[in-house]
């Protein structure tokens, strides 16, 4: 399950009392668990406006926000892959979810805030389209896999969920929060950060754990919020799926793993046959692996051997619409890994690469937030979970922006051996959303 956090604090002390909504008076209570033991009940807040469940986009919107979503999901990868703390890692991240998280950060941003978070984010949808189409891209997610299996064995699982948490006695702009409700279905928990302060990170914590089935422990450690904090907005992806064509277990068998560098590993390399979605081009192999139900899929691309690092660099977010517009249907026989990934990414570095770099600084414009105090991004933190082994996969993310005082078909098979780094991504295919996106470097379990 991914998750996307917002944490947004300010420079003064003095608040005003929250108004223009509707207070909801039912408690929202959080088991504690294993580091969440000073978990509370807090009250709930809606604003007065309704989800809007049927949004509609045209066709020509749609494929905007296809392509710009692509062109960030790669962007931020490219921008992660160059931080000297991510060499030779493997690398999992879920752009879907920080994109979400961003976009609703972005609804409060004014100015040349506003401006550049719109460029680097891909927000290419007028204003008062872009949450629209999240609005409409996250109903559609919700759509997917009914009657299919997990997994697990259980139900399968794409569960996305949106929450916002706020200091008691602050004052947050209606037009803020009425986005927020309409377009991402998210209500404002009340909690105190400056009372509060690990109590209320810990009610947090807890939420985040609940519903990534406790693969994403801790997202906010001790120090990321304090007493400063205002506002951490949350999304939530979580993921459990069958594979359509399952791998034989008994056919697993080690075999060896050429890594980037030349060096050679052994690992348990899944078999099977089946009809995929396949292609060969300039440089690399691509196919998909479709989950229970046929309407998400994993795309692997594996570069030519000794040749992953120029592919990569190379990797744009139209290059891998163009992949998945290039795959045909035909007999595959494929080896591929079984692994387990996870991974921490501090995003403040490469979003600031891409061009949202006031957002950061003392002269951040987040008064479409609040306007009672100045506001803006301390740090974006992301933590991700894969594995996959011959039933299926399960992946889960969370992302926290923390916001904080201003300083101031063929006739025999075609065989695909992935036995060498390569890239990959969980597909929504209807609206080629890269869910999630990474790089395999060395498989491990």
């Amino acid at each position: 399950m991914a998750r996307s956090l917002l944490t947004v604090g300010v420079e003064a002390a003095t608040v005003k009392t929250l108004s223009n909504v509707a207070v909801v008076l039912a408690a929202v209570g959080l088991a504690a668990c294993s580091s969440s033991r000073d978990a509370v009940e807090v009250d709930v807040v809606r604003s007065a406006q309704q989800r809007d469940m049927s949004p509609q986009l045209s066709d020509a919107e749609r494929a905007t926000l296809t392509a710009s979503q692509a062109d960030f999901a790669v962007d931020i990868y490219q921008a992660v892959r160059k931080q000297p703390e991510s060499v030779d890692k493997d690398i999992f991240l879920s752009p879907h979810s920080a994109s979400i998280a961003l976009a609703m950060t972005y609804a409060g941003a004014r100015g040349e805030t506003a401006a550049e978070m719109k460029k680097a984010l891909h927000f290419d949808l007028p204003d008062d389209r872009l949450h629209k189409a999240f609005d409409y891209l996250d109903l559609a997610l919700a759509r997917r896999g009914r009657n299919a299996e997990g997994k697990d064995g259980k139900p399968f699982r794409l569960d996305v969920t949106n929450s916002i948490w706020g200091q008691k006695g602050t004052s947050f702009e209606a037009p803020f929060l009425d986005t927020l409700a309409v377009n991402y279905g998210a209500g404002l928990n009340i909690v105190d950060f400056i009372a509060e302060t690990e109590k209320s990170r810990s009610t947090i914590n807890a939420w985040v754990e609940e519903k990534t089935a406790k693969r994403i422990m801790n997202i906010l450690p001790r120090g990321l919020v304090d007493s400063t904090t205002r506002l951490v907005l949350v999304n939530a992806v979580y993921f459990n799926a069958a594979w359509a064509s399952k791998f034989e277990p008994r056919a697993t068998s080690q075999a060896p793993f050429t890594k980037a560098d030349g060096s050679v590993v052994h690992v348990a390399m899944m078999n099977g046959q089946s009809s995929r979605p396949y292609a060969k081009g300039d440089g690399y192999e691509a196919v998909e692996m479709a989950y229970d139900g046929g309407e998400l899929a994993m795309l692997v691309i594996a570069p030519t051997a000794g040749t992953f690092a120029t592919f990569e660099s190379s990797l744009t977010g139209g290059k891998v619409l163009d992949i998945l517009a290039g795959l045909e249907t035909t007999h595959v026989s494929l080896h591929f890994p079984k692994l387990k990934v996870d991974g921490t990414f501090d995003l403040k570095e490469p979003l600031t690469s891409l061009g949202m770099k006031q957002a950061f600084d003392g002269s951040a414009d987040f008064s479409g937030i609040s306007t009672a105090e100045p506001l803006r991004v301390a740090n974006v933190l992301h933590k991700t979970f894969l594995e996959l082994d011959e039933n299926g996969t399960e992946a889960a993310a969370a992302t926290a922006v923390v916001v904080g005082r201003k300083a101031t078909s063929g006739d025999s098979p075609i065989v695909m051996k992935v036995d060498r780094p390569f890239i990959t991504a969980i597909v929504d295919r209807q609206t080629k959303t890269l869910v999630f996106l990474g790089r395999v470097l060395e498989p491990k379990l």
